[in-house]
């Protein structure tokens, strides 16, 4: 996503890099589906050309939140905690970047919710396609103490 003009527009060198920021962020933290299972196309295509608009932390925050999420679809015993996943979600988004206007703060909430919403449905896609080996990663992000889960 593009947003001209403004300080979330920094200049990239390439759609290699987004490629591989793309393929970085799509691995989600500590969570490994089966390679087999990974819709690596999919991925690329969705975060290919996409300017910078967090930190690789904040997205590795902002896509685990995603895959909390869409485990409670599909795995049974799973459910979201409100207000963790809102502490999540502010905390993968801090801080925000300084010095925009009103519009242009505006445009990089709408990127950053984009990016969560085609995660979320990527995920969604991975685990309907494999939900054993899905689930089997959130038991396994679950018992992790180091990784912020948000499930009740």
């Amino acid at each position: 996503m593009r947003i001209k003009g403004t300080p979330v527009a920094a200049k990239t060198s390439g759609r290699a890099i987004a490629l591989a920021v793309a393929l970085v962020m799509a691995g989600v933290s500590t969570i490994a589906l089966a390679d087999d299972d990974r819709l690596d196309e999919a991925w690329a295509d969705a975060v290919d050309g996409q300017e910078p608009i967090l930190s690789d932390k904040q997205f590795a925050r902002l896509n685990n939140l995603a895959f909390q999420a869409a485990v409670t679809k599909i795995c049974d015993g799973y459910e979201l905690d409100d207000a963790k996943f809102s502490e999540g979600l502010v905390d993968a988004t801090s801080p925000a970047p300084e010095g925009m206007t009103d519009a242009e703060a505006e445009q990089w909430r709408t990127a950053v919710f984009f990016r969560l919403g085609t995660t979320y449905g990527l995920f969604l896609a991975e685990g309907n396609a494999a939900s054993d080996d899905f689930c089997e990663s959130a038991g396994e992000l679950k018992a992790d103490a180091e990784v912020p889960n948000v499930w009740q």
